[in-house]
C-alpha cells in the first residue's frame, strides 16, 4: 500500500504536504511518532476512512478492520451483547472473550468493566470480523505488560497473512507482534 499525500489539513493546520508513505502488504508494519502529527490521520486516509485529502492511496485494502483509540462500546448493553452486533456466532463470541481473559465477563455491562477490559473488548470485536488488512491505533492502551503480551499474541494469530499497522509511541509493542517494519512520521 503506498500513500501519496499531497495536501491534508484541519481548516488552517497543514497535516502533511507532499508526504509518502509505503506499508508492506501481509506484513506487520509499526506507526511511531509523537502525539499530534498524524499518527490517526495516516491510519485513516490508508484505510479508506478519510478521503478528504489532496493526494492518492494505492493498494488500499477492500475491506480493512480498524481498531480506533476510542473504545467504541455501547456501554449500556452486556459485554456479550457488544460482540452479538458484530457476529450470530455466540459460540465464537464466547471463545475470543476466553482468549483474551474475559470469560465470565459476559452477562456484566460494558460500562462496569475497567478500562484494560474495555480495551479487550473492542479487540474482540475486530477477532470476529473478516477483512483484508488490520489498521490497530494503540490496541494495548491500558494494558499490563502480561496482558499486552497475551493479546498481542491472539492480534498476530488473528492476522496471519494479512497487513497490519500498528500505531503506538511505544517502541517495544513492534516487538509483540514481530513487526518487520518501521515507518516514523
Amino acid at each position: 500500500m503506498r500513500a501519496l499525500i499531497e495536501e491534508k489539513r484541519f481548516g488552517d493546520k497543514l497535516v502533511f504536504s507532499n508526504a509518502e508513505y509505503v506499508i508492506p502488504e501481509g506484513r506487520r508494519s509499526l506507526l511511531l511518532g509523537p502525539s499530534g502529527r498524524g499518527k490517526t490521520t495516516l491510519m485513516r486516509i490508508l484505510s479508506g476512512l478519510d478521503r478528504d485529502f489532496k493526494g492518492q492511496v494505492e493498494g488500499r485494502p477492500q475491506r480493512p478492520l480498524v481498531l480506533f483509540q476510542e473504545d467504541r462500546l455501547v456501554e449500556s448493553i452486556s459485554v456479550l451483547s457488544n460482540l452479538m452486533a458484530v457476529t450470530d456466532d455466540r459460540k465464537k463470541a464466547s471463545a475470543v472473550l476466553s482468549e483474551l481473559g474475559l470469560q465470565g465477563e459476559e452477562h456484566n455491562l460494558a460500562s462496569s468493566l475497567s478500562g484494560g477490559m474495555k480495551r479487550r473488548l473492542a479487540i474482540a470485536r475486530i477477532l470476529l470480523l473478516d477483512g483484508d488488512a488490520l489498521f490497530l491505533d494503540e490496541p494495548f492502551r491500558g494494558l499490563d505488560d502480561e496482558m499486552k503480551g497475551q493479546v498481542a499474541g491472539v492480534l498476530s494469530a488473528f492476522a496471519g497473512e494479512r497487513t497490519m499497522l500498528l500505531i503506538t509511541h511505544d517502541e517495544n509493542d513492534g516487538k509483540l507482534i514481530a513487526a518487520t517494519d518501521e515507518i516514523r512520521i
